[in-house]
């Protein structure tokens, strides 16, 4: 026989308003969503921070494997490899702005060719690879007071370090730009407006990169015989 829904509910209905033996009261079913609701408007900026720090510390780790990259493509091809970088507005030492698909990139891998023929300029034609920014992620540090203990780099880490970069040439000037040998060691130039101009020796391309996104910094390290490490600023030193 047919039942309808009302009938099936009245007939179930319980003592003190309970819709059967396991049921719950209207009031205490608006408590539980409030305290839900209360819980999740707690919770969200939390966890809005740590996806930020996720991806905080995934740019970081990419930003180190483009110097990974460049080193294991210079040792594989016997030719140099020289990595860019900076903040929008970084040029090349020709005035040629370093981009990827007509945007700023941080980071810019250049395939420059043999030694004998290489000018360390973005000629046309010539192979790049770069990293793509990430909004909320900039140059320099936030809270960080000290430089990594392996930035051997020449130029003096100064917060807020808005540069974010401590690479230099052989003579100690900074620049936005080192220089994998084909035997993957990094070194220090300083190129002229048509060759590469002054090489630096082993020892001379170690220094660091900083990017920070107001709330967390990293640190991507480049020692002078081309190690990479990545260190996290945890408010009073890097790990």
């Amino acid at each position: 026989m047919h039942r309808s829904v009302s009938s099936h509910f009245r007939r179930r209905r319980g003592p003190a308003g309970r819709y059967g033996a396991g049921g719950f009261t209207m009031i205490e079913v608006l408590v539980v969503v409030a305290i839900i609701g209360a819980l999740a408007a707690l919770a969200t900026p939390s966890l809005s921070r740590m996806m930020e720090q996720r991806k905080m510390r995934g740019f970081a780790r990419e930003a180190a494997n483009v110097f990974e990259v460049a080193r294991s493509q210079a040792v594989r091809t016997g030719t140099n490899r020289l990595v860019f970088f900076g903040p929008p507005g970084t040029t090349d030492p020709a005035g040629t702005a370093i981009t990827a698909n007509g945007r700023p990139a941080p980071m810019l891998v250049l395939a420059d060719g043999s030694p004998s023929t290489a000018n360390c300029h973005i000629d046309g034609g010539e192979e790049t690879e770069a990293l793509s920014a990430r909004a909320g992620i900039g140059w320099g540090v936030t809270d960080a007071t000290s430089a990594p203990a392996d930035d051997k780099g020449a130029v003096t880490f100064v917060p807020p370090h808005n540069s974010g970069a401590t690479f230099a040439d052989a003579a100690g000037n900074a620049r936005n730009w080192v220089l994998f040998r084909p035997d993957g060691v990094p070194v220090g130039v300083a190129p002229t407006s048509t060759t590469c101009g002054t090489i630096g020796a082993t020892g001379t391309g170690g220094g660091a990169l900083y990017f920070t996104n107001g709330e967390g910094d990293y640190a991507v390290t480049l020692s002078p015989l081309g190690a990479v490490a990545v260190h996290s600023w945890n408010g009073t030193a890097w790990k």
